[in-house]
């Protein structure tokens, strides 16, 4: 049973005519969260008409959905077991459908929604008494469905999107946790690391001919792979908030897995965590840790092993 308001319980046990809005919720990777309304225009919603736990509940204040492209969606199904439910998203989006600088189709293209938390909403209202007007919002919502996006394919007029149950997470499991391999199995600055990432971070200002795919710097770290899979906070300017990895820095620029969503300026201030390719080489040299290096470097290849 899925949890709702006293008030939508009480209404929904004593009337048989409602309207159902879908509310539809994108959090990024990045941090950026998007919320779109599936009436026929932008509606501000108590946060409290969502359940604890949702994206969308706000104790003090209210929730907003913009009215942006118009969604088609699978029905939603509930199943015994361990199995993971989907639900396919289409998404017809205008050229006025933007996320930051980008259209909402490149966005898809250049991964943004990659591993994106989605949250599906059904809104209950009271009918209009002419068909007209604004929207009741205090009956509530419930959330209908709650997963991670698995498959992206845009298209030139439709995107389509396949989410999964947080179930599919079960399946994405390293078992056995731990793996004898030469290279350390740790998330580098996770417990089991135990490096302070932050204790080698940079600042640096972005310099003319940067872009949202490439940041230029005067910076030289040493070694020059230090910053190599690292991550590249935005503390100025449009983009301030996200964060990207970096793919590496080389001859000057700091190319980046993934654009930022707004252009870059010259003068925006940033700041970089360091990077580690899991080495023994790399956690002894350059980080003196050696002592938490989660990798066995002297196990033999399978051809040695008998």
């Amino acid at each position: 049973m899925r949890p709702a308001s006293a008030a939508l319980q009480s209404y929904l046990a004593a009337n048989d005519s409602f309207v159902v809005v879908d509310l539809y919720t994108f959090a990024l990777a990045s941090g950026a969260v998007l919320r779109y309304s599936g009436w026929t225009t932008p509606l501000t919603i108590p946060g409290t008409a969502f359940p604890a736990g949702s994206l969308n509940f706000d104790a003090a204040g209210y929730t907003s959905f913009e009215l942006g492209p118009r969604f088609g969606r699978s029905m939603v199904t509930t199943k015994i077991g361990i199995e993971p439910t989907e639900l396919d998203i289409s998404i017809l989006a205008g050229v006025g459908d933007l996320i930051g600088g980008s259209s909402l189709a490149d966005a898809v293209r250049i991964g943004q929604f990659d591993g994106a938390t989605v949250e599906l909403d059904r809104l209950f209202a009271p009918p209009q008494a002419d068909g007209s007007g604004a929207l009741a919002t205090s009956l509530g919502a419930i959330v209908w469905f709650y997963g991670r996006v698995a498959e992206t394919d845009a298209g030139r007029s439709k995107i389509d999107m396949k989410v999964k149950s947080l179930l599919n997470l079960l399946a994405q499991q390293q078992m056995p946790r731990r793996l004898y391999q030469a290279a350390c199995t740790h998330v580098f600055g996770d417990a089991m690391c135990t490096f302070n990432r932050a204790s080698m971070a940079a600042s640096i200002t972005a310099a003319a001919g940067s872009s949202q795919a490439a940041i230029v710097t005067t910076l030289s770290p040493s070694p020059s792979t230090l910053y190599d899979q690292g991550t590249i906070i935005a503390t100025s300017g449009a983009n301030a908030g996200q964060s990207r990895t970096i793919a590496q820095l080389a001859s000057g620029s700091i190319q980046l897995l993934k654009a930022w969503l707004e252009p870059v300026a010259t003068g925006d201030a940033f700041e970089l965590l360091p990077g580690c390719d899991h080495t023994l080489a790399t956690c002894q040299n350059t980080f003196n840790n050696l002592v938490h290096f989660g990798g066995f470097p002297y196990i033999p290849p399978p051809e040695l092993a008998v």
